[in-house]
């Protein structure tokens, strides 16, 4: 007896389809909002806004006020100096490398520099192409 997969496959997609379309004929009948295409209303059940709307420029500019004002009391109540056109920088921690750090990578970058053109001449390459190791 041979069987015969495809036409096995055949009746199981079939069964599927069934399936699926009971299913969607149920899912409809409970949100019947869903028939008109759009499946994502554009506002909640209790009439509240869901999406995202865009900002007008005039409604931009008043946020960045509101916000600038913010930030101006923040560090004032924290103590911060103020900021904005004229006030330099806060003080703070400096970050980077020392002077005494920049030149030992210095001096430890040139010593590898010469020992790779010494071992480059040694090859007899004269010098070109150092490598990076």
């Amino acid at each position: 007896m041979t069987i015969d997969m495809k036409s096995l496959a055949r009746e199981g997609a079939k069964t599927r389809l069934r399936q699926l379309e009971t299913e969607t004929n149920e899912l409809l009948r409970a949100f019947p909002d869903l028939r008109a295409g759009d499946p994502t209303p554009a506002t909640s059940q209790d009439g509240t806004g869901r999406g995202r709307r865009e900002m007008t420029a005039a409604d931009r500019r008043s946020v960045s006020t509101r916000m600038k004002k913010y930030w101006a009391q923040r560090r004032r109540k924290n103590g911060s100096p103020e900021r904005g056109p004229g006030h330099p920088k806060s003080p703070g921690k400096r970050k980077g490398i020392s002077a005494a750090g920049r030149a030992a990578i210095a001096a430890a970058q040139k010593k590898r520099w010469a020992k790779l053109r010494r071992e480059g001449k040694a090859k007899g390459k004269g010098g070109q192409d150092v490598g990076n190791g």
